[in-house]
């Protein structure tokens, strides 16, 4: 299968796929991280807490699917990768993992007991959850795009406090707020009442803190990190891409002071995964690049499994890929109306 490409083609492939799950990943889940770091603050009672859960409950299950295909892709298309990011940054994905539980499990145990002291411990789980996703993903990503201190041999010399570089925590600070403009326009969007409005008002100020800080980000990306602009110098088309980003956030900003939502909502996604693909198309050929010498770093052709593996995988990936994205479509057209005051959990 795909004897007609290379190893080396093979390999560059999976990482622009690798690349496109992990910004769909990102963009999908980003409304039910930001609608858990919200729920505490603006639900006022059971009525709202059921509102916020309705609008994200049929979705998030099939968001994660992505965040399954982007670690599980990894994991299969190279392995090296894989298996060095949980020996270099262990605490961390074990931090992530706790986030992904404590979301999963207050999500769809919020609403199975009435009461008031239960609803209010799974609604902080949710945004516990929420938040150590959604920073630990930004601080991680930052790092990777940064370098992470790997040394001669591929030994890791780094320590955890180390991973909180200014830059890092910008990253991760701009991931959670860009979690909460999506979460707030996606209650907007899918709401009515008092719940919707209390929601709009918020994304008018979410989206302006977003504006600022992806510029500032993107700004101490192109000036403060070695090496980030080598790959735009070779190829100036791809400064189309933190241009997107920034255009997504005015966008975002001016609809969400029309009063137009949707299409708010869609331009934050926009920014969102333009940032993200700002950040990997700066790492090209590497997938783990190293902050004391190019010469430690691991590039994609090191990293990938075997012709076969890959091949394989492509195959799969051709075939599932869309069947994935058929479904979730599928799914946003069936629950398409918007959740009222008076709304069950029937999920």
């Amino acid at each position: 299968m795909f004897d007609f490409l290379t190893h080396d083609m093979l390999a560059v492939i999976w990482f622009f796929l690798w690349c496109v799950i992990w910004g769909v990943y990102f963009i999908a889940d980003s409304f039910s991280l930001g609608a858990g770091l919200l729920l505490p603050f603006i639900a006022t009672d059971e009525v709202q807490r059921t509102q916020i859960q309705s609008s994200v409950g049929p979705f998030w299950g099939g968001n994660e699917v992505w965040l399954i295909l982007a670690a599980g892709g990894t994991f299969a298309a190279f392995p090296l990768v894989f298996s060095k990011m949980f020996t270099f940054l262990y605490l961390p994905m074990m931090l992530l993992l706790i986030g992904l539980i404590a979301r999963g499990i207050s999500v769809e145990y919020l609403h199975k007991d009435e009461n008031p002291r239960i609803q209010k411990a799974f609604a902080w789980g949710w945004f516990v959850g929420s938040l150590l996703i959604s920073l630990v993903l930004g601080v991680a990503f930052a790092n990777f795009f940064k370098g992470l201190e790997i040394a001669s041999g591929g030994v890791y010399t780094g320590t955890l406090p180390g991973l909180f570089s200014p830059y890092a925590l910008i990253g991760g600070v701009l991931f959670v707020f860009m979690s909460v403009t999506s979460g707030a326009l996606w209650i907007n969007v899918k709401t009515e009442g008092a719940i919707a409005a209390k929601a709009g008002n918020l994304a008018k100020k979410s989206t302006l803190i977003v504006f600022i800080l992806s510029l500032v980000y993107l700004v101490y990306s192109f000036v403060g990190i070695e090496g980030f602009t080598t790959n735009y110098s070779a190829t100036p088309a791809l400064y189309l891409l933190p241009v997107l980003a920034v255009v997504g956030a005015v966008l975002s900003i001016f609809f969400a002071k029309k009063g137009r939502e949707f299409p708010a909502f869609c331009s934050n996604l926009l920014t969102i995964l333009f940032i993200v693909e700002s950040g990997l198309a700066s790492i090209y050929p590497y997938m783990l690049k190293s902050s004391i010498s190019p010469d430690y770093s691991i590039d994609i052709f090191e990293a990938a499994s075997s012709h076969m593996t890959l091949s394989i995988m492509l195959g799969g990936a051709l075939v599932f890929v869309p069947i994935v994205i058929i479904y979730q479509l599928w799914a946003y057209t069936l629950f398409k109306e918007k959740i009222k005051e008076t709304e069950q959990v029937d999920y």
